[in-house]
């Protein structure tokens, strides 16, 4: 009973991430800036914490596989709209962040529905436009809580964030064009055989 238990372990410390993001976002829209880079931090610790918990472990389940990397979406899709009102990022880049999350979601719902189950694993140039993200993300907060970052840094990371979410939503857009096709290449070729069988 408690090695169950203890196995959810690592979800229920996502699902602490989850209720986090409310808090991170108010605190940055009242200008409790040092209360929302405290917040930020759980919530990275968190996500450390609950990583290790699982593949350490092997606590692995499907439902964490699905949660977690929802809720540091949501996390930074939320701090991206938070921090462009606060005139921090470019509306443009949060445009076009967010475009590009909901194509790749609605590119996976599509191709699950008409070709079928998807073996979603983040390619590279995924994992480093997320990784600047958090990077762009977190010296925003630092510097509205704390001091003034290098003015030459900002205006790099958005730079980074810009064309790794750019070359990445090619990929991704090229990796399940072509999958597709695939898929529905055989799946004609499996039909036609079928029909010459009947005949």
């Amino acid at each position: 009973m408690m090695q169950i238990q203890l196995r959810h372990l690592p979800n229920l410390i996502t699902c602490i991430r989850f209720i986090l993001i409310g808090p991170i976002l108010w605190a940055l829209l009242t200008k409790c800036y040092p209360l929302a880079f405290y917040l930020f931090v759980i919530a990275g610790l968190s996500d450390g914490l609950d990583g290790l918990l699982a593949r350490f472990f092997d606590w692995t389940t499907p439902l964490g596989a699905l949660l977690d990397p929802l809720a540091d979406k949501l996390l930074l899709m939320g701090s991206f709209v938070v921090l462009a009102y606060l005139q921090q990022i470019p509306a443009w880049l949060t445009i076009m962040v967010i475009g590009r999350d909901i194509w790749i979601m609605g590119g996976a719902l599509l191709y699950r529905y008409w070709v079928g189950p998807i073996d979603y694993k983040p390619v590279w140039i995924s994992k480093l436009n997320t990784f600047f993200q958090l990077v762009l993300v977190s010296l925003l907060i630092i510097k509205l809580a704390f001091f003034d970052i290098p003015a030459e840094l900002i205006p790099r990371i958005i730079e980074a964030v810009f064309v790794t979410t750019l070359l990445s939503f090619i990929q991704y857009t090229w990796m399940w064009f072509w999958q597709a096709a695939y898929y529905l290449k055989l799946a004609s070729k499996k039909l036609t055989a079928k029909k010459q069988k009947q005949c």
